[in-house]
């Protein structure tokens, strides 16, 4: 039976798939369900686990294993409708209009798996941190790292009422070090630390991103929001 995945706005589709695409872009699979595209996908190290929906007009459940969604990304952009109708059959994605057809054969059921992670487990921790960082002050942090460029550690922490983040590695000595105050802060937090690279990989959205941390595991989590994109990213904090 074929089944048609209806998407509102290509721009919009795109801009999800790209967020994914940023954590890995290579045997993902999509779950089609409750009018959601969900995806599951975890960095080559597993230190970041990005799980993403995207909300659209689905009538059915199934799941797409796409081979890569790099290649998924640029043959959508060729078309230059920005409502898409695309056709999913038994082991292919079909889409035909308006000049464009393409054919984008699928992987088998079971031959890629998703992360193995607990998602139900981590969204029931207690956050002892609670905290939003906009946009802006984000990209000042990635400008700070080109100064403490021996380092790719940033260390959250409390320094009074004030929220720091700082680029260093506690665990060198004569590490050249670049620290921006990142707002008010109503909480105490010990120095966390965290790859910057990981930090390098969200993609930012909306100008608000809200930041959980669970101390105890070691947990920090990063909540975005765009119309219909929803993406919370998972990640494991790093030893000093």
């Amino acid at each position: 039976m074929v089944r048609t995945l209806k998407v509102k706005s290509k721009s919009e589709y795109l801009k999800y798939l790209d967020t994914v695409s940023k954590i890995n872009d290579t045997g993902i699979i999509f779950d089609v369900k409750d009018d959601k595209l969900v995806s599951l996908v975890s960095s080559l190290d597993s230190t970041l686990i990005l799980h993403s929906e995207y909300k659209s007009n689905f009538e059915f459940n199934t799941s797409l294993n796409i081979p890569d969604v790099k290649k998924l990304k640029h043959v959508l952009d060729t078309i230059e409708e920005e409502s898409l109708e695309i056709d999913i059959n038994s082991n292919n994605l079909e889409y035909s209009g308006n000049g464009v057809k393409f054919k984008y054969h699928l992987y088998e059921e079971g031959f890629i798996t998703k992360p193995n992670i607990n998602l139900e487990k981590i969204n029931g921790f207690k956050f002892d941190v609670e905290f939003n960082l906009n946009k802006a002050t984000i990209q000042r942090l990635f400008k700070g790292s080109t100064f403490a460029s021996e380092t790719n550690k940033i260390y959250f922490y409390t320094d009074g009422e004030s929220l720091m983040g700082e680029l260093t590695d506690r665990a060198r000595h004569n590490t050249d070090n670049f620290t921006l105050s990142l707002g008010k802060a109503n909480f105490k937090l010990e120095p966390i630390a965290l790859n910057l690279d990981n930090l390098r990989l969200l993609s930012l959205l909306n100008d608000d991103i809200r930041v959980k941390i669970n101390t105890e595991y070691g947990v920090i989590v990063f909540d975005i929001e765009e119309s219909n994109i929803k993406l919370r990213y998972i990640i494991s904090a790093l030893t000093q």
